[in-house]
Order: structure tokens, then C-alpha cells, then sequence
């Protein structure tokens, strides 16, 4: 094979999405079940005490919880669809929540991108209790 055979390597990527997995069905649950057990790691961030004479300490919260919570936040409106949360740190301190939607055809544009900031801020403020950059974008139009 030279380099550039394009062909021969696209023929033989549809013979192998075309040939069935054979014992796939008996470990399919497993393996689902295996990826979803895995942990992932966070990042920790740091929240706003909001008794700050109480006790001496930190209260920290990770990363995962925080897009968690906002793509519960931003699942249910009918006008867009969350499509990418990332959180952004430095020293454990949250910097930034960007967070890109595709909009419904015809929906308007800047009231989906007010209520998705709206709903962010509402979200950060309830968790991390600090003011937290939030950048959202449209970056796909849907259905």
C-alpha cells in the first residue's frame, strides 16, 4: 500500500462497520455499565462561604457538579439545546462559564442568549456565590 491509498483504507473501514461484532450482545451491558462506573476526575473550585465567621475551613465543590447543575438548568426550553458547558479555572477558583447552544430555527437569538445567561448566572450564584464570567454562544441552528 503507498501512502495516500485513501481507496484501499476507506474500503476496508466500510467492511468493518458492515461485519457484526461477534459476542457483542453478551457484553454490551457489562461494558456500558464498567465506562459508567469509571470515575472521572474534577477539578475542585472554590465557593463563597456564606457564613465566613463560622468555622475556619474551605468549602469547595467540583467542576463536574457545576456543568452538571447548569445542563439541568438550561435542558428544558424548547428554543435551544445546550450543547457544550465548560468551566474554566485558575488556582481553584472558577474564572468563567462558557456555554454554546444551537437555537431553534427562527427562535430569537439574543432573548436565547439572555435567558441562557440568566439561567447561568442564577445557577452560579446559588453554588459558587461569586461573580463568574459567562459567555454564551450560538454556534448551531436546529429544528
Amino acid at each position: 500500500m503507498a501512502i495516500g491509498d485513501y481507496d484501499l483504507i476507506q474500503q476496508a473501514g466500510r467492511v468493518l462497520r458492515a461485519a457484526p461484532e461477534p459476542g457483542w450482545a453478551a457484553v454490551e451491558a457489562r461494558v456500558i455499565a464498567a465506562v459508567r462506573a469509571t470515575p472521572r476526575g474534577g477539578w475542585p473550585l472554590a465557593v463563597v462561604d456564606p457564613d465566613p465567621d463560622g468555622s475556619r475551613g474551605v468549602i469547595r465543590v467540583s467542576d463536574l457538579v457545576v456543568t452538571t447543575l447548569l445542563s439541568h438548568a438550561l435542558r428544558d426550553d424548547p428554543d435551544y439545546i445546550a450543547t457544550d458547558i465548560r468551566a474554566t479555572s485558575d488556582d481553584g477558583v472558577l474564572q468563567r462559564v462558557s456555554v454554546d447552544v444551537s437555537c431553534r430555527y427562527l427562535a430569537d437569538v439574543n432573548a436565547v442568549s439572555e435567558r441562557v445567561h440568566s439561567l447561568c448566572r442564577a445557577v452560579l450564584d446559588e453554588v459558587i456565590g461569586s461573580d463568574v464570567e459567562v459567555a454564551v454562544a450560538v454556534t448551531d441552528v436546529h429544528r
